[in-house]
């Protein structure tokens, strides 16, 4: 099986998946321009290809965790192509409910 890298963007305690197309070191920058900037709006584009906007200021923390996880082709940043993602919760606590 393929693998590729997950990265997970939190923002306060809310975690994001973000989609696989997203450049992370762009967002990164972008999050600490907003932040020294006294705010601004990101706007990424998160696994299920749905696209989010997150008000950044200096009192928001925002963290990046990158994983390598199994490919999923559908996970392609296509906003006009969203599908339904499981929850993680249920899917890492009761696999046996993941379809």
């Amino acid at each position: 099986m393929r693998t590729m890298q997950r990265t997970t963007m939190t923002v306060n305690d809310t975690a994001y998946l973000l989609a696989q197309d997203q450049d992370t070191a762009r967002i990164e920058a972008e999050s600490v321009s907003a932040a020294q900037g006294g705010g601004a709006i990101l706007h990424v584009t998160v696994v299920g290809n749905r696209t989010l906007d997150v008000l950044v200021t200096p009192g928001v923390a925002v963290t990046f965790e990158t994983v390598d996880v199994d490919d999923d082709d559908r996970d392609d940043g296509d906003t006009n192509a969203p599908y339904d993602v499981p929850d993680f919760d249920d899917s890492y606590f009761h696999p046996e409910t993941s379809p």
